[in-house]
C-alpha cells in the first residue's frame, strides 16, 4: 500500500467527523438550537397547562399562556428548558458525529462571557453586584436581560451539550 493510500484512509470520510466544520455545526446546536429546543418545549407545556386551568390573566388565551409557571422556567434567570434542550440535544448529537469537538464547544460561550463580566462598564451600581444582576440574576431589568439572553444562556447551553455528549460517549462505550 502506498503512502498516498494510507494518508487518505486516515482522513474523516464525512464532513459530520471534520474538526473545523462539525465544531461549528455543534456550537450551532448547542446554542441556538437547544434555546429553540427549549423554548418550544416550554411553549407547548405551557399550552397544555394553559389548557387545563381556569384563564385568570384577564387577557386573551396567550396572555393566559404566557401567565404559566412553567413557560417562566424557559427564561432567565436559569433557562432550565433550554439547558435540557442541550442536554438532550447533545447525546442525540453523538449518533450523527462522533467528532470530540462537540465536547469543546462550551469554550467561546466562555470565553464570551469571562470577556464581558470583565470589560462591563458599571454605571452607579458596585461592580460585581450589577455584574451578578445584568449576567446572572433575577434583577436584570435595567437590561431587559439581553445580555443573560445573548451572553449567559449561550454558556449555559453549550456546557450542557458537551455534557449531553460526553455522556452519551460514556455511556455507549460502557455497553460495548
Amino acid at each position: 500500500m502506498s503512502e498516498s493510500q494510507s494518508s487518505q484512509s486516515d482522513k474523516p470520510k464525512r464532513w459530520q467527523d471534520m474538526a473545523l466544520p462539525a465544531f461549528f455545526v455543534h456550537l450551532t446546536a448547542s446554542t441556538l438550537g437547544a434555546a429553540i429546543v427549549g423554548f418550544i418545549a416550554a411553549f407547548l407545556l405551557a399550552c397544555l397547562t394553559a389548557a387545563f386551568t381556569k384563564n385568570t390573566s384577564g387577557g386573551n388565551w396567550v396572555d393566559h399562556v404566557t401567565d404559566q409557571r412553567i413557560f417562566n422556567a424557559a427564561g432567565e434567570p436559569y433557562f432550565l428548558f433550554p439547558v435540557l434542550g442541550g442536554i438532550a440535544l447533545g447525546a442525540l448529537s453523538y449518533r450523527y458525529s462522533r467528532s470530540s469537538s462537540a465536547a469543546w464547544v462550551w469554550v467561546l460561550p466562555t470565553i464570551v462571557l469571562i470577556w464581558n463580566v470583565l470589560t462591563w462598564k458599571n454605571g452607579r451600581d458596585p461592580y460585581w453586584p450589577d455584574v451578578w444582576n445584568n449576567y446572572f440574576g433575577s434583577h436584570c431589568g435595567g437590561s431587559e436581560c439581553l445580555y443573560e439572553l445573548f451572553v449567559t444562556m449561550p454558556f449555559y447551553t453549550s456546557l450542557a451539550y458537551a455534557v449531553g455528549w460526553i455522556g452519551r460517549r460514556i455511556l455507549k462505550s460502557n455497553t460495548i
